[in-house]
């Protein structure tokens, strides 16, 4: 009898085992390989495809040493302070400088400048009655400061580099400090995170991460705030991905370029070559080992182990990160007991505040906006080099900080200073606070006055036949009818007339009458031309209170206006804007010179001439009778009850217009001697 086949439990599992295999492979299938794709696809932008976001940098101008420079000792002095340089009895560092009875040493840093490398070298020279002598170079220059950023809507300060240009006991210590098995792991440390669980059950804490560098770098560049297992997940598996398509070298030079080094007010510091220039004001390669390793050692909390707030604990965390560099042989003793000994010099760099020159910045903003957008600004990393002397821009700062309030109370200044030949402006001040809110030297125009005095006068001499300045003209009453049908009648300041006087005594000593009948002489559509044609921008007036300057200028373009005559007529337009390159430093725009006015040298030396008895015996006496000084040429301006006190003021070196006034326009009772002219003089002394 033939037995039926038995069925065993276990071929009843097997369909439903096959099944659950088969079902678990598909959903892991399903959920990893969709995920995986995804991660690649961040990856690829944020990585593979990632352009940095590089803010634009503004630079002053360069300091250059040449023999024979005349420059004073406080200007060296200031220029080497806000570069960040160190004052030794004996330098021997990159960034040190020493001064002994006007000798100097100092130890530059070097600069890309666009016509050649300045490399790092020795600047010996000496100080002989304010000139450069002895220098021991033919031409040697200092690295201009930056003195400001456009940044992007996040504030990152960021300038990459490539990791040749990060000090190598950097790239190894950041390792012996971060991620000590980095070359053996493929983005994750599996025994790291072991350690780091084991030490954390032990101190009942969390003391130590399991994180590796390149984990770090995925969780800045992905922008992580929650804190969970879906991010430590996603991070794990992103590094991984990272570690198959970057080598160990990209991986580190993309974490130094990445990693946030501290704050700045609203602007946040990232990346190794920000963070030296913030804290220390050099290159990464020029950082000493102890400047490298607090550096390192500020990576774990910019703020908990800040080097000015919180000196000690920063102090500290060094000696920490030193003695793991030791211990790893990053460094060997000698190096090790160097860098213990040395002290924190740090001098946060004001440039990444972006406030003392936020005047002169709007004004370079406002040039940039006609050539560039704001996004080629804000992230295509352009070097702008600009004309701003950082020691007169200083000295203007403090002139009207210090000496507005006491000309009268709620009174506001404001003032423009540029070579007196070249019209390179050197500084700019919208307010006599330290930081502007309101940049009135660009943007608020204000009636000029007398001020237009000295172009009535030089078109005259421009287009009336054989018309000279020791002409005889009427300072007698005159009275003229308007389109509106009213009669004007201007009046001089002392409500006298002084008949027929020459025309340079009317200009010297500023006679409204004799300059009004001046005016109508030349006729009032030809001044207003011969006012465009040297590029004034005025609203065209029927009204003949034009020839007292019932025009509104800012003080900008009140010095633009008086260049033609300080640079006699060779330049016609203020330059803010040397050149400007790209981040690879190809040049994208340099300044162009425009030819210069079709005007008499004779008739500008003779209007010059008239504006030099201005300071020695006209308006602007107490310039030579109380200050002192001497070839000097200027005008005062002054409107209806003082609301608007001007002085422009010039030598054959600098050009300079001071204003004071209210902002709701009220009267201040100043003329342009009493108010702007003190300011003037102040700055002036300075020099």
């Amino acid at each position: 009898m033939t037995k039926k086949p038995v069925k065993t439990k276990k071929s009843k599992k097997r369909p439903v085992f096959r099944f659950i295999i088969l079902f678990f492979s598909g959903f892991v299938l399903g959920l990893v390989v969709p995920w995986y794709f995804y991660l690649q696809s961040i990856i690829n932008n944020l990585f593979i495809d990632y352009n940095w976001r590089i803010p634009s940098a503004v630079y002053a101008r360069e300091l250059s040493f040449y023999y024979n420079k005349p420059i004073t000792s406080k200007e060296i002095d200031f220029e080497l302070k806000v570069l960040g340089y160190k004052k030794k009895n004996q330098p021997h560092y990159i960034g040190e400088y020493s001064k002994h009875d006007n000798n100097y040493e100092i130890h530059s840093k070097g600069f890309l400048f666009l016509d050649k490398k300045e490399i790092p070298k020795v600047i010996k020279f000496k100080l002989v009655n304010n000139k450069i002598k002895l220098l021991n170079h033919s031409l040697a220059r200092l690295e201009p400061l930056l003195i400001g950023q456009f940044y992007n809507s996040q504030f990152e300060n960021r300038q990459p580099i490539t990791i040749d240009q990060i000090p190598n006991t950097m790239v190894m210590g950041l390792q012996a400090i971060e991620d000590r098995n980095f070359k053996q792991h493929h983005g994750v440390d599996f025994v790291g995170i072991l350690r780091a669980i084991v030490k954390n059950l032990f101190a009942g804490k969390i003391v130590q991460g399991g994180s590796t560098i390149t984990q770090q770098l995925v969780k800045n560049r992905f922008h992580y705030r929650s804190k969970n297992w879906i991010r430590k997940i996603n991070e794990a598996f992103s590094a991984f991905i990272l570690e198959t398509k970057f080598d160990k070298g990209q991986i580190l030079e993309g974490y130094f370029n990445e990693i946030y080094w501290g704050q700045e007010g609203n602007i946040a510091i990232h990346g190794i070559k920000q963070a030296s220039a913030y804290y220390f004001s050099k290159k990464p390669k020029q950082l000493n080992i102890s400047e490298q390793a607090l550096l390192i050692a500020i990576v774990k909390g910019p703020s908990w182990y800040h080097p000015i707030k919180q000196k000690q604990r920063a102090l500290k965390r060094r000696d920490v990160v030193l003695d793991a560099w030791l211990s790893t042989s990053v460094i060997d003793k000698q190096q090790w007991k160097k860098a213990k000994s040395k002290i924190i010099e740090i001098r946060i760099n004001d440039s990444f505040s972006d406030q003392q020159y936020k005047d002169f910045i709007g004004l370079v903003k406002q040039q940039l906006s006609r050539s560039f957008s704001r996004e080629d600004l804000n992230q295509q990393g352009m070097m702008i080099f600009t004309t701003v002397n950082p020691y007169i821009q200083n000295q203007l700062l403090n002139t009207l900080q210090w000496h507005t309030n006491p000309l009268g109370e709620n009174l506001q200044s404001a003032a423009v200073v540029s070579d007196a030949q070249t019209g390179e402006i050197l500084a700019i001040k919208g307010s006599k606070e330290k930081y502007s809110y309101y940049n009135r030297a660009i943007l608020s125009k204000r009636q000029i006055g007398s001020l237009i005095k000295p172009f009535v006068y030089l078109a005259a001499l421009e287009k009336l036949p054989s018309f000279q300045l020791q002409d005889k003209i009427d300072d007698k009453p005159v009275r003229v009818k308007t389109k509106q049908g009213e009669f004007w009648q201007p009046k001089n300041w002392d409500n006298k007339s002084l008949g027929k006087i020459s025309a340079r005594n009317a200009l010297v000593y500023s006679r409204n009458q004799a300059t009004v009948n001046l005016g109508l002489e030349i006729g009032l559509d030809v001044f207003v031309t011969f006012l465009e044609s040297m590029g004034l921008k005025i609203n065209r007036s029927n009204h003949p209170s034009v020839f007292l300057g019932a025009t509104e200028l800012t003080p900008l373009e009140v010095t633009n206006l008086f260049l033609i005559l300080s640079s006699d007529a060779n330049q016609q337009h203020l330059i803010g804007i040397k050149y400007i390159v790209d981040k690879n430093n190809q040049l994208l725009g340099k300044i162009k010179r425009e030819n210069k006015l079709s005007l008499s040298i004779e008739s500008v030396s003779q209007i010059k001439m008239a504006l030099h008895l201005v300071t020695t015996i006209g308006t602007a006496e107490k310039l030579s009778k109380q200050y002192g000084f001497k070839n000097i040429y200027g005008k005062t301006g002054t409107t209806n009850e003082g609301k608007n006190s001007w002085f422009v003021g010039f030598n054959n070196k600098y050009l300079a217009t001071f204003w004071v006034g209210k902002d709701d326009n009220s009267p201040t009772h100043l003329s342009g001697s009493s108010g702007a002219l003190i300011l003037w003089a102040n700055w002036f002394n300075k020099l």
